[in-house]
């Protein structure tokens, strides 16, 4: 019989809730749980105010079995969970000699003074747990009131998620016994279609079961579909997953970018990379924002060659060689342009394939034939050269990245041999 509880996840820092940063620990910390089938009752989010901590930690502790906290468990001033949860507790901070020794000898392998401040890392509430950090220097701690426990980790991704799969859950496991669930996760990539069409088309693929959810988790401008399925071996949880994936794939067919959470740069760099082939880039609009994504992925200069960002026109002309009469009769922006300067771009690189992207990100420079959010994307290999137009209009951010996740969507297509979207009409 299932006896393990639910948990609460309780985020700690000024800088979450003043929204300097995004907090994501809270969707990987519920991730990890999940796993091994401890569903999350509840999140919240507090500052750096020692009050705050303590009313939050007896309201998590109160109301779930489990409760895993990340954040202020630094050396600075502003890192003050430790002694707020002494005084949750009732008890003094002690200093424990290992978790110290630990510290100090992670600042010797570093081949760095160790501040004074840093000792304050090894005071935990008298009675608690430590948890060793192996991945950086703030160690984290268990405590247990009234059957309830909770667990504290540093707030930092790298450290955090580690400690929490490789010592918070055993030992959660251990307390509390496993689920006897096991509990599978599948991410798929879409782009190109909206969520509201996505909802539409998934509306029975999408329907909760007892032991199956699909989410859709919009990240502009792809949107990824988590799906979760729960059994009691990993065998049969996959196989619901195929069941549902193979439903999905049917429906939406090329649109799906990947079905293991691959981004669209790494999907495109693998295609590349199996087929022999690089690519160089010709980018005006998206001002380089496309190398930048392919840079991304470690190995993409196995591929991609490199990128000419040609904004102003002698750029185009003296570097890509567009001709003078293309900017003449057709302009910088348009099907002639962006063909001419994808084969200028395969010519530079001495690359297979040449990909190219000219527009109007705005807020100025549109005309009634040509508003903001105008762009032409070419391709160009040995045999052909092709281009496409699209009309999506947007602020100068959301144009850009469209055009360059346009662009990458291109090439991809034309690499799996799928039609190839936009607009074909030729210019007189």
């Amino acid at each position: 019989m299932d006896n393990t509880p639910e948990a609460w996840i309780l985020t700690i820092g000024n800088e979450i809730i003043n929204g300097v940063i995004t907090d994501t620990n809270r969707e990987a910390i519920s991730r990890e749980l999940r796993s091994v089938g401890i569903s999350t009752k509840g999140m919240s989010s507090v500052g750096d105010d020692p009050a705050l901590i303590a009313d939050a930690l007896a309201h998590t502790m109160e109301r779930a079995g489990i409760t895993v906290v990340s954040g202020g468990l630094g050396p600075t001033e502003d890192d003050k969970t430790a002694a707020s949860v002494a005084d949750f507790l009732g008890v003094p901070l002690k200093s424990d000699p290992e978790q110290l020794a630990r510290i100090e000898d992670r600042f010797r392998q570093w081949g760095r003074p160790m501040a004074a401040s840093n000792a304050k890392q090894a005071l935990f509430p008298a009675g608690a747990i430590p948890v060793p950090n192996d991945y950086g220097t703030a160690p984290g701690f268990m405590i247990e009131r009234r059957g309830h426990i909770a667990l504290f980790f540093p707030g930092i991704p790298r450290e955090l998620i580690p400690m929490l799969r490789l010592k918070g859950i055993p030992a959660i496991l251990e307390r509390f016994g496993s689920t006897g669930q096991v509990f599978r996760t599948r991410t798929l990539h879409v782009y190109g279609i909206s969520e509201s069409k996505l909802g539409e088309i998934l509306a029975d693929v999408a329907r909760d079961e007892d032991d199956y959810h699909l989410a859709f988790l919009p990240r502009f401008p792809v949107i990824r579909l988590r799906m979760d399925a729960s059994a009691r071996t990993a065998q049969e949880a996959d196989q619901k997953l195929d069941a549902k994936q193979r439903v999905i794939n049917e429906r939406l067919s090329e649109s799906i970018i990947s079905n293991d959470g691959r981004s669209m740069e790494e999907v495109v760099l693998h295609l590349l990379q199996n087929r022999g082939l690089s690519v160089t880039l010709a980018e005006s609009i998206t001002g380089g924002m496309i190398g930048e994504m392919l840079t991304r992925v470690p190995g993409s200069s196995q591929t991609f060659m490199g990128s000419i960002v040609s904004y102003s026109n002698d750029m185009k002309l003296g570097v890509l060689g567009v001709s003078d009469d293309t900017i003449r009769d057709h302009g910088a922006v348009s099907h002639r342009c962006a063909q001419e300067m994808a084969i200028g771009a395969r010519r530079a690189g001495k690359s297979d394939i040449g990909l190219s992207a000219t527009g109007i990100a705005g807020p100025d420079g549109g005309t009634p034939e040509k508003p903001v959010g105008t762009f032409f994307l070419g391709l160009s290999t040995e045999d052909a050269t092709i281009s496409r137009g699209f009309l999506l209009p947007g602020s100068r951010e959301w144009v850009k990245t469209l055009a360059a996740m346009q662009a990458l969507d291109l090439l991809r297509r034309y690499l799996l041999g799928y039609r190839i979207y936009g607009n074909e009409e030729a210019e007189g």
